[in-house]
């Protein structure tokens, strides 16, 4: 199966969604349109249909994540020399080509997210599609700026304790005499100052974005 999640030079219609809308009613409006698209298909059909009772799980993915713990793909395409499968199933990894048996065997897995990829040269709905990829794409961003944070908090306290520690030292009439003490203090101070400033970057960057 290719990994392409849609073509837009297929079918006319709508140029595309209108403004910015909350999440879950994009992820309803996305699957709305695949319903209408699948109703000629009805395996692909009864799927989109159990995805709108389970909104929630959804999730929009550009290509297909077999190692989910659920995963389902979609192809519809209007052009009918486009040799994709309607519809293909999986649950850690295991394919499940029948619907039923895929919806009996997501019943242990009530939390889980459920990985969807479609391919389709329809413009709507590759408009829809990419919304969700661009918003997937910068909250991936966001939290690997917010892992960076993190580190560097934990960067600045050990810097800190060390600078602590130094200070602790010096003050110490038998230390007084060990003459690479201040040194290191200065560079305590440096590296602190340093750390401060990429810490104060990032949360520029995280709030900008």
């Amino acid at each position: 199966m290719s990994n392409q999640a849609f073509d837009r030079s297929g079918s006319s219609g709508p140029s595309g969604p209108s403004g910015p809308q909350d999440p879950m009613e994009e992820t309803r409006q996305t699957l709305a349109h695949l319903a209408r698209l699948t109703m000629p298909i009805p395996p692909a059909h009864l799927m989109v249909g159990y995805l709108l009772a389970h909104a929630e799980r959804v999730r929009f993915t550009p290509t297909l994540d077999t190692d989910a713990p659920l995963a389902m793909a979609f192809g519809v395409h209007r052009r009918i020399e486009v040799p994709l499968v309607p519809w293909e199933g999986f649950a850690r990894g295991v394919p499940i080509p029948d619907p039923l048996l895929w919806i009996e065997a997501a019943r242990s897995e009530t939390r889980s997210p459920l990985s969807i990829r479609v391919s389709t040269d329809d413009r709507l709905l590759g408009a829809l599609l990419a919304r969700h990829f661009e918003r997937r794409q910068a909250g991936d961003v966001r939290r690997q700026r917010e892992d960076q944070v993190q580190r560097l908090r934990q960067q600045v306290d050990q810097t800190l304790d060390i600078y602590a520690e130094l200070k602790r030292l010096l003050a110490d009439p038998d230390r007084e005499a060990e003459g690479h003490l201040p040194e290191f203090l200065v560079m305590a101070e440096e590296q602190m100052a340093h750390l401060s400033q990429e810490l104060t970057a990032l949360k520029g960057q995280m709030n900008l974005s």
